[in-house]
């Protein structure tokens, strides 16, 4: 073969490769008109006799809330994937809190169960006399004031709640030392330093109302203080960090306990 015929046929083969890889490597790259499917979650809400619960609201991170049907059920559609935090809440039912990990096209169904919350009756006083007006005094009083004398924790009485002039109760309780207060859509976030930057996982933030445990949370993020608001309040205290508890109201895991106490009895 000449040294003519030779070049061509070295060129000819050359440009058979170039195309090759060409379109290998258009076939590698990905095509932006192909979009990932978003993820759908959904799910029912049971209550202690495994009937759906009708009226929940469900709150997924920023995404508006849901309220379940008459058969409890509840859904999200769309979803971007991801992790994602959520939030059941029914008057009458404690709160329930957990997380969802969703991938692109996936659809998570689960079934939520929810205990009864405690109730109580307000207690009904007759007040008579100027003397009986004079005995009327809440029973938690008398632990709220000698637990202020000991000085271990941040007491608020109703004229101090008065005085701070805050537009909602997480912002009371960021009055106390090394606590910081963020609203959110339906709950609000308490980021307490000694405990971690919400808290982590290993500790625990405990909220009492009128001496009966309202809700446990892991991750400074709290929905009872929109149920009760300073102007229903009469009285708050918060305990941050070990050794400052009452006993009464101490948990092993526990660094942060708030008291709130109305104006019942």
């Amino acid at each position: 073969m000449s040294v003519v015929a030779r070049t061509c046929h070295l060129a000819i083969m050359l440009g058979v490769a170039g195309l090759s890889s060409t379109a290998t490597a258009q076939r590698a790259q990905p095509n932006p008109s192909i979009v990932a499917p978003p993820a759908i979650v959904m799910g029912k809400i049971t209550g202690p006799d495994k009937k759906g619960i009708e009226e929940a609201e469900v709150l997924l991170g920023d995404a508006p809330p849901a309220h379940t049907d008459r058969k409890g059920r509840f859904e999200f559609d769309p979803v971007r994937p991801g992790m994602h935090d959520i939030l059941v809440r029914k008057i009458g039912y404690v709160p329930v809190r957990f997380r969802v990990a969703v991938t692109a096209g996936d659809i998570w169904d689960g079934t939520i169960a929810m205990e009864r919350s405690a109730q109580a009756l307000a207690e009904v006083v007759v007040l008579d006399s100027a003397k009986a007006l004079r005995n009327y005094r809440p029973l938690w009083i008398d632990g709220f004031v000698e637990r202020r004398r000991a000085g271990l924790g941040t007491f608020l009485d109703r004229v101090d709640i008065e005085n701070a002039q805050a537009f909602n109760t997480a912002k009371l309780i960021a009055t106390a030392p090394g606590i910081m207060a963020r609203a959110a859509s339906g709950w609000d976030e308490l980021n307490v330093s000694r405990c971690g930057n919400g808290f982590g996982t290993a500790s625990k933030a405990i909220v009492y109302v009128d001496g009966f445990k309202t809700e446990t949370s892991t991750t400074g993020r709290f929905v009872t203080f929109h149920d009760y608001s300073p102007e229903r309040l009469a009285a708050i205290e918060v305990y941050k960090g070990r050794g400052v508890i009452p006993s009464e109201y101490d948990d092993p895991q526990a660094c942060l306990v708030v008291l709130l106490w109305t104006n019942r009895r």
